[in-house]
């Protein structure tokens, strides 16, 4: 018996036959003559049984359905958790340039700048530094106040500096991305005519995160001192029970909101929407897929965590072991400013640029689930003159809501 969406069975296969008497040989099946439509002995799938084994070339449909076209990085369905590892890393290799070089070269010149920024701020904390060591004599004789105010200017200052570049970072990796899953790869020029009119929505977005995570915290904190206060002495073991568990509530808001806010600045650098809608919009995709996204969220994290302190962990030991073998403050203040800016760079490029691309990938995922835009970007990966220098400039072809 077959089904529509199954090919009829060949002659002979899945009913059954008289079975030969004893003594009997069975009979042979005929074979057809040479040139006339049955296939040859030796040769598979070549004839009229059916298609040959594995994929049908080009991605034409076959006899148990189409496959999923490919013209970038990931197959236009919705994308498993390998897929979307494999498609990160694919972009990097599918576009290096603007997702190695001008992702680093940003984020170079952010901590530049930064170190310069920092300063301006480099006297007062080490005035500050000088004073606490009046009161420690072992920290007066290292002479290491100079060294710590330069280390706390430089964390503050590339802080600052990255948290406003790093938003346009993310923009321009999440720009490339969009551009690699529909097979196209554009210039830095490109990548910027199409962003360049999101870059402060981006930057706002980049500042209201970091508010809001400054007052959320700061509430907590306002709770912790009411709870210590509210029961003072009379219990301190329910007190650090308690501070425990409102410590395990502040993670969890913070995880929660994180991802239920965690595709905005893709939507932001692709929609073309303003803040506010980009918000609410992001804030519905994400409904129902809290712990798929969380736990590709977490596992990216660690992944990323761990080849950042491989690359950085051998700068910080050569910096520590000069500092250690040179008696002069001077020599070990440079090395340690030194190796945290290397640091600083290090990882937040390959955080930065590992995170955005899952998280443009993940959107594009979301939107192929929920509202069939794999349909668009393969309209957008087939036209002919898409993508291609002196095109009109504006969002990726079907990343428009």
């Amino acid at each position: 018996m077959t089904t529509p969406d199954q090919p009829p069975p060949p002659s002979g296969w899945g009913e059954a036959s008289e079975p030969p008497r004893y003594g009997q040989r069975a009979p042979h099946p005929p074979v057809p003559p040479q040139g006339q439509g049955g296939p040859q002995y030796g040769q598979y799938g070549q004839g009229g049984y059916g298609p040959q084994y594995g994929r049908p070339p080009g991605g034409a449909p076959g006899p148990y359905g189409a496959a999923a076209l490919k013209p970038g990085i990931v197959p236009l369905r919705p994308l498993t958790l390998g897929e979307i590892y494999d498609g990160a890393f694919s972009a990097i290799r599918h576009n290096p340039k603007v997702m190695l070089g001008a992702a680093t070269l940003v984020l170079l010149v952010a901590t530049v700048l930064g170190v310069l920024v920092a300063q301006l701020i480099v006297p007062s904390l080490s005035s500050s530094f000088s004073s606490l060591a009046e009161t420690d004599p072992e920290l007066a004789e290292m002479g290491l106040d100079s060294v710590y105010a330069q280390v706390v200017a430089t964390g503050l200052g590339t802080g600052l500096t990255i948290l406003l570049a790093q938003p346009v970072v993310e923009g321009i990796l999440t720009v490339s991305v969009s551009q690699s899953v529909i097979g196209r790869k554009q210039s830095l020029g490109q990548v910027w005519t199409r962003l360049r009119g999101r870059v402060g929505v981006l930057i706002g977005w980049a500042l209201l995160r970091t508010l809001a995570s400054l007052v959320l915290a700061g509430a907590w904190v306002v709770v912790i001192a009411v709870v210590v206060a509210a029961l003072g002495d009379s219990s301190v073991g329910g007190t650090v029970g308690l501070v425990a568990l409102l410590a395990l509530a502040l993670v969890a808001a913070f995880v929660w909101l994180g991802v239920r806010v965690g595709l905005v600045a893709p939507a932001l650098a692709l929609e073309g929407r303003g803040l506010g809608s980009t918000i609410g919009r992001a804030w519905r995709l994400t409904r129902g897929s809290f712990w798929r996204l969380f736990g590709i969220y977490l596992l990216a994290s660690i992944i990323i965590s761990i080849a950042a302190n491989l690359i950085t962990y051998p700068i910080t030991a050569i910096a520590a072991a000069i500092g250690g073998t040179s008696e002069s403050t001077q020599v070990m203040g440079a090395s340690t400013v030194v190796a945290s800016i290397l640091s600083i760079i290090i990882s937040t490029a390959i955080t930065t640029i590992f995170t955005a691309s899952v998280v443009a990938l993940l959107y594009i995922d979301v939107r192929m689930r929920r509202e069939g835009l794999d349909v668009q970007l393969a309209a957008a990966a087939q036209a002919p003159d898409g993508g291609r220098p002196g095109t009109p400039p504006g969002p990726p072809p079907g990343m428009l809501a």
